[in-house]
């Protein structure tokens, strides 16, 4: 299984969460992750990039029906697994 970090996702393309990498974060980035976490953002969650910022960061996300836009040092601390097919799960 290949994973890759969120934040390469492009706009249209869909993962599924497998991981989130806490250990090499920040103490803010780690409150951001729990507050990320309680939204819903938890391991087999689907996430659907919809769209880039005009500077490639932030990038906002479809996550459970709610769009957030995270910045890269933020969703490169979750990992994906991308999927083709936007029904799966």
């Amino acid at each position: 299984m290949s994973l890759t970090p969120l934040f390469t996702l492009s706009p249209d393309e869909t993962g599924i969460v497998k991981s989130i990498l806490t250990d090499n974060a920040s103490p803010a980035q780690q409150q951001t992750i729990k507050r990320l976490m309680d939204l819903g953002l938890i391991e087999n969650t689907k996430v659907t990039c919809v769209g880039v910022s005009a500077f490639g960061s932030p990038k906002a996300f479809l996550i459970r029906g709610a769009v957030l836009a995270l910045r890269k040092e933020e969703a490169s601390l979750i990992l994906v697994k991308k999927i083709r097919d936007r029904s799966v799960l």
